[in-house]
């Protein structure tokens, strides 16, 4: 199954309005910077073009996530590691020379948040619930990196819709692949007619306290302050909080 080149297109502009709407604010506000993005269709069975992400980008630091419900959507955030170190020092208020435990915690707690905002972005847009996962840091190459993901759509990796988000920093140029994976007809899902969605209430389980659209308090305070001219102080004592606040969390969903 394949989609067609209208749904193709309609695919990549539906998540060009979702990573405008909340994904490139909360990215600018970890990196303090204004923040470009690119979508592109990697993979589509025999619509595929997998050179998009260049040769010397290959060996990658990556966090992967999952967000399950009236949706299953594999997240892969790759990033090559000068960037990823650019990141984590940002996060953490401090040089590091290494992504070591602490790097690796910055780098998923950054995954968390860029994936609540895009998840928020499409539950507000679709009335689609979905859960989270806890976010999980590998090192490894691209195609071995997508693999894993991708199976867990689709027994074969040629079968499912990959699409890549590039979101980069337009002053530092740090760069962040945002890599969404998903069974064709998932991804069909959403780009059908409003009228044939799911009802908003379709995916409920009053046992999770993570489910998106609205109820992610913490990131919709994130991103709502990008739109403030207040200064931040030099201690990143805003990101310093998120972080402390996410890690004493449970495994259900968030780290």
């Amino acid at each position: 199954m394949v989609l067609k080149d209208n749904e193709i297109q309609k695919l990549i502009t539906t998540f060009e309005d979702f990573i405008t709407e909340k994904t490139c604010d909360a990215l600018s506000t970890l990196l303090k910077e204004p923040i470009q993005y690119k979508v592109t269709m990697l993979k589509n069975n025999e619509n595929s073009n997998e050179d998009i992400i260049t040769s010397d980008e290959i060996r990658m630091c990556s966090v992967r996530l999952n967000g399950k419900g009236d949706l299953h959507i594999e997240l892969l955030y790759t990033v090559k590691l000068n960037h990823a170190i650019n990141i984590a020092s940002k996060l953490l208020g401090t040089k590091v020379n290494e992504i070591d435990e602490m790097g690796t915690s910055a780098l998923q707690e950054v995954a968390n948040i860029l994936t609540g905002s895009f998840f928020n972005a499409l539950s507000e847009n679709t009335g689609f619930r979905i859960d989270l996962s806890t976010p999980t840091f590998k090192e490894g190459e691209l195609q071995e990196l997508l693999t894993e993901p991708a199976n867990d759509v689709k027994s074969q990796i040629n079968d499912a819709v990959i699409t890549d988000v590039s979101l980069c920093g337009k002053e530092t140029r740090t760069e962040i692949h945002m890599i969404i994976i998903q069974h064709p007809e998932h991804a069909k899902k959403i780009i059908i007619p409003n009228e044939q969605k799911f009802e908003e209430n379709t995916y409920k389980n009053s046992t999770n306290t993570n489910l998106l659209g609205g109820e992610n308090a913490l990131i919709d305070q994130l991103i709502g302050e990008t739109s403030s001219d207040e200064k931040r102080s030099e201690e990143n004592s805003e990101i310093n909080s998120l972080i402390e606040n996410t890690s004493g969390e449970t495994n259900n969903g968030r780290k």
